[in-house]
């Protein structure tokens, strides 16, 4: 059983409502429109952007600006911003940091003709809900980041990671095995790493499992106040998390692994898989690794895992002067700025023609990323997301060490999280 995380596109659809209609309306020539966006000029992705900007330029008459991004919290400037009529016309923006900014109301709903239900098709399901707010469309994506397994291929064999015959999928009962051949924690060598203090990580085996941290409901977003940490799902995914512990059935694991730990291992060579993200790739290519890139394995074959993902977004500020042609330009960057930012620096595509190209397909890490990226749920963007991590993943870490059982763990951090969101509210 696995759990639906796209979001409805007929719902969407609705949502994305317009006073414009469905037809692109007539833009103004000679304007210039603000981006603010999420990395920096002296970045790769920078240079490449501002080719993107050069052509819609070329094609619509209207110049952009992106140099004058804040080098630190620009989402809370930009909140300020807005409503005083100095803020940019379009934001770059994590997912996650989307619907605290549509609560504040300074995003724009995009219109269906910017981004109309078929368009939305085209691109990962889980991009198109990372985009929406109570069920309203205020962001377009363009670029994904999820997690896998990186391995070090003097020590494992990319076979390893194959799917058995008449699976869709790696298990993880397949791989165990081969994981456990090449640890041996007493001479700190492992066979597996991750850390084990991170819901962003354990969450991937409560949705292996068919649970959820918030109930998603189609249209209306992510519920606060329905809860899903206690649940037969999350039991199961605690138990298998547990069982990945040097104190557990596996004995892979330390249980107090943290990520720099993890990496540091890796990076030298002591360990032959590492749960990882592609912020990596970098440290491992200085070490001189030759490493590969394996989705996670399912737990029946036939259904993904679905680790978090952070979906790249930009919004359309809600008092830009130019409504008509930030909404132009936050479609065209959408739809063209993903294949040469992957060139530039690596950035996983949301559509589907795009990661399905040459470009990507030719490149073997981009590809088994890319197919990670898809089956990957976007991070609950929601404000009490929040009170999720520290509770969650310290109730879970007490069954890595031994000194609680799933059950009591599923039960505390239910209690836990609802306590913290309580809180949060002032209660």
């Amino acid at each position: 059983v696995t759990m639906s995380l796209g979001l409805g596109v007929g719902q969407v659809a609705a949502a994305s409502h317009s006073a414009a209609g469905s037809g692109t309306p007539k833009l103004k020539k000679g304007i210039t429109l603000n981006v603010w966006n999420i990395f920096a000029n002296t970045d790769p992705e920078y240079n490449a952007f501002v080719k993107v900007l050069a052509n819609f330029t070329k094609a619509t008459g209207i110049k952009v600006n992106a140099a004058n991004s804040p080098a630190s919290n620009a989402n809370g400037k930009f909140q300020l911003a807005a409503p005083a009529g100095n803020g940019p016309d379009l934001i770059g923006l994590h997912h996650d940091q989307v619907a605290p900014l549509a609560a504040s109301k300074v995003l724009a709903t995009v219109p269906s003709w910017a981004w109309s239900a078929a368009a939305q098709k085209k691109y990962a399901p889980g991009s198109v809900q990372a985009s929406a707010a109570s069920g309203h469309i205020v962001a377009m994506p363009w670029s994904i980041v999820t997690t896998g397994l990186f391995y070090n291929k003097s020590l494992i064999s990319a076979s390893a990671f194959k799917p058995a015959k008449g699976d869709k999928y790696l298990r993880w009962s397949n791989l165990l095995p081969k994981l456990q051949k090449l640890s041996d924690p007493a001479n700190k060598k492992y066979g597996f790493l991750m850390d084990m203090n991170n819901f962003y990580y354990d969450y991937a085996f409560l949705s292996g499992y068919g649970g959820y941290v918030f109930k998603y409901q189609a249209g209306k977003g992510f519920q606060a106040n329905q809860l899903g940490l206690n649940s037969a799902a999350a039991v199961k995914a605690i138990t298998f998390y547990a069982n990945l512990s040097t104190v557990g059935k596996y004995k892979l694991v330390p249980p107090t692994m943290d990520t720099n730990t993890a990496d540091g291992l890796f990076e030298a060579g002591n360990a032959a898989v590492e749960w990882s993200g592609p912020w990596n790739e970098g440290n491992y290519r200085s070490k001189n690794i030759n490493f590969g890139f394996a989705p996670l394995p399912s737990f029946d074959g036939k259904h993904p895992l679905r680790p978090f993902s952070t979906v790249e977004v930009y919004s359309v500020n809600r008092f830009s002067k130019h409504l008509n042609e930030s909404f132009a330009l936050l479609k065209y960057i959408s739809q063209n700025m993903e294949l040469p930012l992957f060139k530039a620096a690596g950035r996983i595509p949301v559509l589907k023609s795009a990661f399905k190209s040459k470009t990507v397909q030719s490149d073997p890490l981009a590809r088994q990323l890319a197919a990670a990226a898809q089956s990957a749920a976007p991070i609950p963007g929601i404000p009490e997301m929040a009170q999720v991590w520290a509770p969650t993943a310290t109730d879970w870490q007490q069954v890595a060490l031994g000194k609680a059982t799933p059950q009591a763990a599923a039960t505390q951090s239910q209690k836990d999280v609802k306590a913290a969101i309580a809180k949060a509210h002032g209660g």
